[in-house]
């Protein structure tokens, strides 16, 4: 937010005006270039709670990421909503993964739980601010998650980039909700491609 390439502005009270969901929160993990980088969650119910969690590092020189959750709630029912944007270095998102079953273990087992965000898996930082996507049959730092959670099967790329291209963003979600369909919009509004998933609750 309140970056140049964001033109100056606070991205997420726009998007939230735009899209007529009114309850916003936002996780900084970083200051960048005058203003904040972090992640965010628009809601058209209330937020009765929110929290940042920064995601472990294995370089304190390493870029500093975060896990943020949203408590949401209308009527009796309460979904737990993380936004995430993983590491680029794989031992860093197998630690994320695990970092994220300690705080869903204390979430109440009658409250759904839906994770959602860039997961970078088969990402590798070739240095200049420049990535490859690797791709393989299993990523660890998604069979950790499927311990607990359901994922939605999405295979088709999900970011691009002139040096590669691949499937990492993606949902992960309570075994006891239903997954009604989802889509990987095409999109040019960035280097990624938004990711739709509907649930029933």
């Amino acid at each position: 937010m309140y970056t140049k390439r964001a033109y100056y502005r606070n991205q997420l009270y726009t998007f939230s005006k735009y899209t007529g969901l009114n309850f916003r929160a936002m996780g900084t993990n970083i200051k960048y270039k005058n203003g904040f980088y972090g992640d965010g969650i628009v809601s058209k119910f209330p937020i009765e709670y929110s929290a940042n969690y920064l995601s472990p590092l294995s370089n304190i020189l390493h870029e500093q990421r975060g896990i943020l959750c949203n408590k949401i709630s209308f009527g009796n029912t309460k979904i737990n909503v993380f936004s995430l944007h993983m590491s680029t270095f794989e031992d860093e998102r197998i630690l994320t993964s695990k970092e994220l079953l300690k705080i869903t273990s204390k979430i109440n087992k009658n409250e759904a739980v839906i994770i959602g965000g860039d997961f970078n898996v088969g990402i590798k930082n070739i240095g200049n601010h420049k990535y490859l996507f690797e791709p393989k049959d299993t990523y660890e730092e998604y069979e950790i998650l499927k311990g607990k959670f359901k994922s939605i099967d999405n295979t088709k790329d999900t970011w691009l980039s002139k040096e590669s291209s691949g499937c990492i963003d993606s949902f992960f979600y309570s075994k006891h909700l239903q997954l009604l369909r989802q889509e990987t919009i095409k999109a040019d509004i960035s280097d990624h491609y938004p990711v739709y998933a509907e649930f029933l609750i």
